[in-house]
């Protein structure tokens, strides 16, 4: 039972109840008691994992929270049915979706299991254009039987606004994987894996991508390992995670060895042997979640570029106790802090980490136990953390604390710090805004969504601060997401109230906001929304901007009279259903990129998933038009059962295609990884005159032509009723000489 994800505040008690952490008494040592299936052990069975963190999982960003719940394939051994996603991992293969496996040029799909259960027909999305979008594409490609891409982030080269690196959460590797576009998104190579430090274990996604001046890729990520240690005469082992980051100096290609920025840790402390002979002390055992970087100048030399990486240390006090001869972890409290960590040398070294925000716990146990100095607060997280820098090296950022009301539920703020020294030190936190907090998870569906009240901050040319995020709005109870904008134009000194973003007033909710700003000054927004949705599961990606510092919010098209509060970007709607198994994860957010000419967007896209099996890409639009798919066919006229040539251009690369005349689904081919494909068919034999040919991937793009069969059923009539009147004619003909 998801004790805390049901009810934080009084997930406490009921911890101390249970006593969560039971550690089962073997020859060797202690062993957690598994909620979860086990993480591949170390090769000597006498270390025994803890589960230190697993009273505070839910607080943990989207793929940590998955790998402590034991829902993530990476580092678990796959279990078979759970209860809590309805899923076997082990047989998840029969499940997902992959596409009917037919030879190129054969008119045979009607063999396909998926083909004969649609009674020959083809199933793909219907594409709805949007209004000042281009058509969506989809960048991820699969390379094993889990289809699933979640937690895109993108950055721009900013000597080449075409030159796109996205990187994601990619469950067909055990690594982050990248793609790269050099025409602003129209085509992308990859995937590149990016490795996670060489001793862990798996990569714990949040994948955050920046470029330096010099066009250097840096790549953010969490690293999950296990640390092994000593506790007296017992050998256990916890799990840890370091903030870890690559670097690529060919634009994306290849990745270098990743480096450790900052890493958690496991220590005793208090450690003593009472009278009896037991050991007694506390653990604590840290873990590092939600990193987010930039890159900016140097406060004291703009020549130079720092890389800023923030992050949420958090760290969970346990004490051994005793019940009998059953030694127990009983879980005290949990201490969470913004730190931030720098390197001046491209990611080579860093920096000892520097407190941004003040220690806020969350105790577990007795409301009465005293507070720890320097620790602030009962029942309080922090988390979410988000950096800027200015133009003149300051360094900004900007965090989610959830107040002493709990997390997850009450007021939440917005909290925002300043340096002027580097990162060095900063100055006492300001409240830049307070609002309704977010659940765990909305009402109307099972994805995690608390991630989106994290701030998504930006910053303008003249040091002004941006930031969205998704709060209750208080006039409309049922709705369960808004998303709101705060500024600062007095380099976070103060912050105005909120405004609402998006144009809707109905309940329907709105997730994951991300925000860019263009080097004009112009802001771009975007979200997830589920406004078009009756049933309230779907959504599109929405988009609006401002060119007045937030003041006022729209997209308007003057030469079709087009003007609307935001407006769609996405031709086809997902449903997070359809995504990861059960809906349970599309990750923590989307993002979004604006240069001087366009506007980029990525997120997690479900639409493969309508053909029946789960299915989870990266989609991307962009407001500058993309070339519609073509089709050539040689010869474009014939009699019908001749052989036919097609060549097909600008379709999803690396997908299956399907040719259909008129209603009939003839014949499949593949795309090569540039969307092109040639094949060969024979024609059926059809009616005289044009024919509708098309040519549908499997996302929905489609193209058309028109065969003309020269020689058809019409025509077989026309001869056999002349054969007929010939027949006749010679009948009559020898009657009459006769």
């Amino acid at each position: 039972m998801n004790l805390l994800a049901k009810s934080p505040r009084r997930a406490p008690a009921c911890i101390a109840a249970l006593v969560l952490l039971v550690l089962l008494t073997t020859t060797a040592g202690l062993s957690a008691v598994p909620r979860a299936p086990e993480p591949r052990q170390p090769t000597d069975r006498s270390v025994h994992l803890l589960r230190s963190m697993e009273p505070v999982k839910d607080f943990l960003s989207g793929r940590a929270w998955l790998t402590l719940e034991g829902l993530d394939p990476g580092l678990y051994i796959r279990p078979g049915y759970n209860t809590l996603t309805r899923m076997d991992w082990g047989g998840i293969g029969d499940h997902l979706y992959t596409p009917p496996n037919i030879p190129e040029g054969q008119a045979a799909p009607f063999q396909s299991p998926a083909l004969q259960a649609m009674g020959g027909g083809l199933l793909v999305p219907f594409r709805d254009p949007a209004p000042a979008f281009s058509r969506d594409l989809l960048i991820t490609r699969d390379f094993s039987q889990t289809p699933i891409q979640t937690e895109p982030h993108i950055a721009v080269n900013p000597n080449d606004s075409d030159h796109i690196v996205m990187g994601t959460i990619d469950y067909n590797f055990p690594a982050v994987s990248a793609y790269v576009s050099l025409n602003g998104g129209v085509s992308w190579e990859g995937p590149f894996q990016v490795p996670f430090l060489r001793d862990d274990r798996v990569s714990g996604g949040d994948p955050v991508i920046q470029f330096d001046r010099e066009g250097n890729v840096y790549f953010a990520m969490i690293s999950i390992g296990i640390d092994e240690f000593a506790v007296g005469p017992l050998q256990l082992a916890d799990m840890v995670s370091s903030m870890a980051v690559a670097i690529s100096r060919d634009g994306g290609y290849e990745w270098e060895e990743t480096v450790s920025a900052a890493r958690s840790e496991v220590r005793l402390e208090n450690q003593l042997i009472d009278p009896s002979g037991r050991l007694r002390g506390d653990i604590i055992a840290g873990f590092l979640d939600k990193p987010w970087q930039i890159v900016g100048p140097h406060h004291r030399d703009p020549d130079r570029d720092v890389i800023y990486l923030v992050y949420t240390d958090f760290e969970i006090t346990s004490e051994i106790f005793w019940i009998g001869e059953l030694p127990t972890l009983l879980p005290r409290q949990m201490t969470t802090t913004i730190r931030l960590v720098r390197s001046e040398d491209q990611g080579r070294t860093w920096s000892e980490p520097v407190p941004v925000s003040t220690s806020v716990r969350r105790v577990f146990g007795q409301a009465g136990d005293a507070v720890t100095p320097g620790v602030f607060g009962s029942d309080r997280v922090v988390q979410g953390a988000q950096p800027l820098v200015g133009s003149d090296g300051s360094v900004y950022v900007v965090w989610l604390d959830s107040t002493d009301d709990g997390s997850m539920e009450g007021l939440a703020e917005i909290h925002a710090a300043r340096s002027t020294d580097g990162g060095r030190t900063f100055s006492k936190p300001v409240i830049a805004s307070v609002f309704n907090e977010i659940g765990f998870r909305p009402r109307n569906a099972f994805f995690r969504y608390w991630g989106a009240a994290f701030p998504q901050a930006a910053i303008g040319p003249n040091d002004e601060l941006y930031v969205l995020y998704t709060g209750r709005p208080s006039d409309r109870p049922a709705d369960d997401g808004d998303i709101y904008f705060i500024r600062s134009l007095d380099q976070g000194a103060t912050w105005s109230r909120p405004v609402r973003v998006n144009g809707d007033d109905t309940d329907r909710l709105q997730f994951f906001p991300a925000i860019s700003v263009a080097p004009d000054g112009t802001l771009h927004a975007m979200w997830g929304d589920m406004r078009d949705d009756p049933a309230h599961i779907r959504y599109h990606i929405y988009y609006t901007k401002s060119e007045d510092q937030g003041r006022t919010w729209g997209f308007e098209l003057e030469e079709l009279g087009y003007r609307v509060p935001d407006t769609r970007v996405t031709d086809f709607p997902s449903n997070p259903n359809r995504g990861f198994p059960m809906g349970l994860f599309i990750g923590d957010y989307f993002a979004i990129e604006a240069t001087e000419n366009d506007v980029y967007m990525v997120w997690a896209d479900t639409r493969l998933a309508e053909f029946g099996g789960v299915n989870q890409k990266i989609g991307f639009a962009r407001q500058r038009p993309v070339r519609s798919p073509d089709i050539f066919v040689s010869p474009p006229a014939g009699p019908g059962g001749q052989n036919i040539s097609i060549q097909g251009f600008n379709f999803q690369p690396d997908m299956t295609v399907f040719v259909t005349l008129e209603d009939a689904t003839i014949a499949s081919a593949r795309t090569n990884l540039e969307g092109r494909f040639t094949t060969s068919l024979y024609v059926p034999i059809t009616g005289e005159g044009p024919q509708r040919l098309a040519v549908y991937d499997q996302s929905g793009n489609m193209a058309s032509t028109s065969y003309y069969t020269e020689f058809g059923f019409g025509s077989i009539e026309t001869l056999y009723l002349d054969l007929l009147d010939e027949v006749r004619r010679l009948r009559d003909e020898m009657q009459r000489r006769e």
